[in-house]
């Protein structure tokens, strides 16, 4: 019997999630992971182990997800992916905002935000932004929570209507 390659390993992973096994999708992300530990590429393993972190969070799993993470920022930073550094970065985070780590968590927030920006990664920028906002919110940090809304809203490259409208009010100077 023939082994599964990582991209089948992935693949299986990737069809778990969407069906919301994500025991089993983690399962498969280490395992793809491994594989592609083993031939030396460590780019696509480091992706399989963020993809990992996130299913474990979804299961619950805060610690292993964090733990997941371990390694994975250094990897895409050397190889000069920002985009993909800053993802590992906001998965640490919100591992980090699972385990009631509010100040880390804020903190992987605005370093993942910094990155993804210097990406050219808006959406995904604004999604970060959009956590840190609600972290600061459940902190009654008001201040906090809006310049982080309204820094989500600056880079989003597809505003939706409502993101829309709050551009044109903070425009036109009706909320700073």
């Amino acid at each position: 019997m023939e082994s599964a390659s990582p991209l089948q390993l992935a693949e299986q992973g990737k069809e778990e999630y969407g069906k919301g096994n994500y025991d089993t999708a983690a399962r498969l992300f280490a395992q793809a992971a491994q594989v592609y530990a083993s031939v030396q590429d460590e780019l696509n393993a480091a992706e399989m182990k963020n993809n990992q972190s996130v299913a474990l969070l979804q299961a619950g799993k805060a610690q292993e997800a964090l733990e997941a993470t371990d390694g994975t920022e250094s990897i895409f930073q050397k190889a000069g992916d920002l985009k993909r550094q800053g993802i590992a970065v906001s998965n640490r985070a919100a591992a980090l905002e699972a385990l009631k780590k509010v100040d880390e968590a804020l903190a992987e927030y605005e370093r993942a935000a910094q990155l993804l920006e210097q990406a050219g990664e808006g959406d995904m920028h604004s999604i970060v932004r959009k956590a840190a906002a609600n972290l600061n919110l459940k902190r009654g940090r008001i201040t906090a929570a809006q310049m982080d809304v309204y820094d989500s809203l600056r880079l989003v490259e597809k505003p939706n209507l409502t993101q829309r409208i709050l551009k044109f009010f903070r425009r036109i100077g009706f909320i700073k």
